[in-house]
């Protein structure tokens, strides 16, 4: 059965939030299946330590950590949980703090509880109603086709290019101190966005097919992402992870492609950030895993997407019935977002970076009722929030990168944006 998920996301956010999970790679070995949940009967956000919860209970407020917050939730509600985990939530997990200005203001954390959830094999297009009934045909296509327009204006970066290669030197210059070994930085665009949101997510799918799209409607912002990356999966007991580290822009034929791809595939700095990307998760999996059982199933493999070509590791552990919030805490955020070791950078990054990060480099996604989850990494990313559109990149910098080199790896990643505008 062929349906159209966004049409149906379109038609269900008219009448409060939705969340479409989308495996927009029909054959893709990573991602087989693809979520609409919407008609919220319960919801957390977290801003800090303060949480709002609206449910069963009426609305409540109170301070907690959001982690421990967000695991009383689930036991409450003994349901799927759809939603996002922002990239601040790394301040209850460790003693860390964020001081930047942050733009967009949203939750560090987000959950719904779904009366209606809509599940699609992607391999085979059978289709599975969870919870709740399709909205009538006539309400869907009403939505369909390429009714949406949307205009993004203004779309600069928030730092310009000499202040970034300052922080990339100031970087370096932490490495050779022996401070830390790698460190992800990154900067933000913002630009003036109107129009429908839907259809902004529908173009940038049209730039290049992801196997971890999401598009989230929330009563706080809209969030478009095109993520290639799996931060963590649960499935039976195993916890995989799927790092990205290392990129090359697609070339303009055939045979330029093929040795981009090639060059990226033997580059001894790019193999060099990415093992070490590797030994930061695997790491971080010992802290959940039964002893020993933590493994690298592939190492330094290249996945092409509609504007890059990317390298990918995969490792993997068991977990047995361990708590989902418990596992995501403990990983979290994903190795590839920080750099090594985690700790060191994640201070530095507070220091260098200009803005806070908030829902970028995070993570979107569904944990089951038996605890089974998936999530991605938030990145390529748009966020909407009162007509303006942020959009953050960044690279991993080493003491051997070219600054000017890595300012211009941000630009091929934000031209998947402006090639979707």
């Amino acid at each position: 059965m062929c349906i159209n998920l966004a049409a149906i996301s379109k038609a269900l956010e008219q009448k409060g939030p939705v969340i479409l999970l989308e495996s927009q790679s029909r054959d893709h070995p990573w991602s087989r299946r693809s979520y609409v949940a919407a008609r919220p009967t319960a919801e957390i956000r977290a801003y800090g330590r303060e949480i709002h919860i609206t449910g069963k209970e009426g609305r409540q407020h109170f301070e907690a950590n959001p982690w421990e917050a967000l695991r009383a939730f689930r036991e409450q509600y003994d349901g799927w949980l759809f939603g996002y985990l922002g990239y601040d939530l790394k301040n209850h997990t460790e003693l860390l703090s964020s001081q930047n200005p942050d733009a967009i203001g949203a939750p560090d954390l987000y959950f719904m509880v779904p009366g209606f959830i809509l599940e699609q094999d992607r391999h085979t297009l059978q289709v599975r109603m969870i919870r709740g009934s399709i909205p009538p045909n006539d309400e869907r296509h009403a939505f369909s086709g390429s009714r949406g327009r949307f205009k993004v204006r203004d779309l600069k970066p928030q730092l310009s290019m000499d202040d970034y290669l300052g922080g990339i030197r100031e970087a370096q210059r932490a490495i050779a101190d022996g401070d830390f070994y790698e460190i992800n930085l990154s900067h933000q665009l913002r630009g003036k966005f109107s129009g429908s949101s839907m259809a902004l997510y529908q173009s940038m799918k049209k730039v290049g097919p992801v196997p971890f799209g999401a598009y989230l409607r929330t009563p706080d912002c809209t969030i478009c992402c095109q993520s290639p990356e799996r931060f963590l999966r649960k499935e039976a007991g195993t916890v995989f992870s799927q790092p990205i580290k290392g990129t090359s822009q697609r070339g303009k034929d055939e045979q330029e492609d093929h040795l981009l791809k090639e060059a990226l595939s033997s580059s001894v700095k790019e193999r060099a950030e990415n093992l070490m990307i590797v030994d930061l998760v695997r790491n971080d999996l010992s802290r959940i895993a039964e002893k020993g059982s933590v493994t690298v199933t592939g190492l330094f493999d290249i996945e092409t997407f509609g504007t890059v070509h990317q390298m990918v590791s995969t490792i993997q552990a068991e977990a047995g019935d361990k708590d989902p919030v418990c596992i995501l805490q403990s990983c979290f955020p994903m190795g590839s977002m920080t750099g090594a070791p985690k700790i060191s950078v994640m201070e530095a990054i507070e220091r260098i970076e200009k803005y806070r990060r908030g829902i970028y480099s995070g993570a979107i996604g569904y944990i089951k009722p038996a605890g089974d989850f998936d999530f991605n990494v938030v990145i390529r990313t748009a966020i909407i929030k009162d007509n303006e559109l942020f959009y953050a990149v960044g690279g991993a910098i080493t003491g051997d990168s070219n600054p000017e080199a890595e300012w211009q790896e941000t630009m091929v990643k934000a031209q998947a944006l402006k090639d979707a505008t």
